[in-house]
């Protein structure tokens, strides 16, 4: 019996009578024959809001309208709506022998669309847990030394230790009592994640899984082994795509306007560029052509810094894969407001600090920019700010 779309031409008829709508065909008396062919015959007999469905071995007699597909795939197609009917009938692979509006008007109104079901997988926690030194990477774990403590509940959970050391790995009953981090969850979550079918983001914001311990150990584990794939997966299912990888890429220009182009030729420069309210004398930095207080256009540069002062940070200890990429930052980073010499007071602007002056960043620091080598006039001219000793 072929399958296509994920079902089989036997699937269909065999939902039939659940999907059938007594109600829609208490005035309908008719009988419905369908030949697929290299799949089999059926009838169809509808009487007074009953049903009947039979396979037939012989000829199809007794019925009103025939309907006759070239083969399962396009008889599947059209039942699912991956085919239109139309489509089929005019390139002759469904034929209708009889009323041909009874494709598009009866079989609708009396029948509930036949969906694919879910294919729901057998795998328990157990069974991808015993495969995690099979799926171990040696070559992504040099000089690794870690234990990862799994607590899952529900009936089909348990309690694992995953202890990976000298590019070694080993899973042990139970938690240890010295973890690196311990994550809890419900196993079902844990087997929707190493499916694919759940979210690992989702499933971390939206509180299913609680971490315990080292944050970042429980993020780099996934490159520590190779993926889990369902051994009770169909060989012709295609793997499920959950992400791609790729920065979009226009090759086009886009002009940023004359207040912001002067900020990007400022930064070719080496320069921090700003204009000036005529009203009110406030700098506007990153620019902008209208004073958002006395709504005068400003036509004045001024240069700003280069050096300048923390007035306020953030320190992010986990970061957010980026939505175009996938791509995780390292971590501790700061992202710090900065107000330049001789800038308004309000007029700070937010860039990064160098990672390895974190520790003795403060409020009221001096910091001065790093720049690229070649600088081209984009965002990516200014790397970041680090402290002026």
């Amino acid at each position: 019996m072929a399958e296509f779309y994920g079902t089989t031409v036997a699937d269909i008829f065999n939902t039939m009578p659940k999907r059938f709508k007594p109600e829609e065909a208490k005035e309908e008396d008719i009988a419905i024959g369908y030949e697929c062919k290299g799949e089999g015959k059926w009838k169809v007999t509808i009487k007074h809001g009953t049903i009947k469905v039979e396979e037939v071995k012989g000829d199809l007699k007794g019925c009103a309208t025939t309907i006759r597909a070239a083969d399962a795939e396009t008889f599947i197609g059209t039942t699912l709506g991956k085919i239109q009917a139309m489509d089929a009938l005019t390139t002759g692979k469904l034929r209708v022998v009889g009323d041909v509006k009874l494709l598009m008007t009866l079989l609708p109104k009396i029948f509930v669309q036949y969906t694919v079901p879910e294919k729901k997988s057998s795998v328990v926690a157990k069974d991808i847990i015993s495969t995690i030194t099979e799926r171990f990477r040696p070559d992504k774990a040099a000089g690794v030394d870690m234990k990862v403590g799994y607590d899952l509940a529900g009936p089909d959970g348990g309690k694992w230790t995953i202890v990976i050391k000298d590019g070694k790995c080993a899973v042990k009953e139970g938690l240890a009592k010295d973890l690196t981090v311990k994550m809890t969850m419900p196993a079902e979550i844990y087997v929707g994640m190493m499916l694919g079918t759940i979210s690992g983001e989702s499933a971390f914001t939206s509180g299913q899984v609680k971490l315990d311990g080292d944050m970042m150990a429980a993020g780099a584990t996934s490159r520590f082994f190779n993926k889990f794939v369902d051994p009770n997966a169909q060989a012709s299912e295609a793997e499920e795509l959950i992400t791609i990888k790729v920065t979009n890429s226009i090759n086009c220009r886009f002009a940023t306007g004359t207040a912001y182009g002067m900020w990007f030729k400022g930064l070719k420069e080496k320069k921090f560029l700003a204009n000036v309210c005529p009203k009110c004398g406030r700098t506007q930095i990153t620019p902008r052509e209208i004073c958002a207080f006395c709504r005068v256009r400003c036509n004045e540069f001024v240069e700003l810094g280069p050096k300048g002062t923390i007035t306020a940070a953030d320190v992010v200890y986990f970061a957010s894969p980026d939505p175009l990429t996938g791509a995780v930052r390292k971590t501790p980073y700061a992202m710090c407001w900065i107000l330049l010499d001789n800038a308004s007071a309000q007029e700070a602007f937010c860039f990064d600090i160098k990672r390895e002056d974190l520790p003795k960043m403060k409020i009221g620091a001096r910091v001065r920019p790093v720049w690229a080598k070649e600088t081209k006039g984009t965002f990516t001219d200014l790397l970041y700010f680090e402290l002026d000793k």
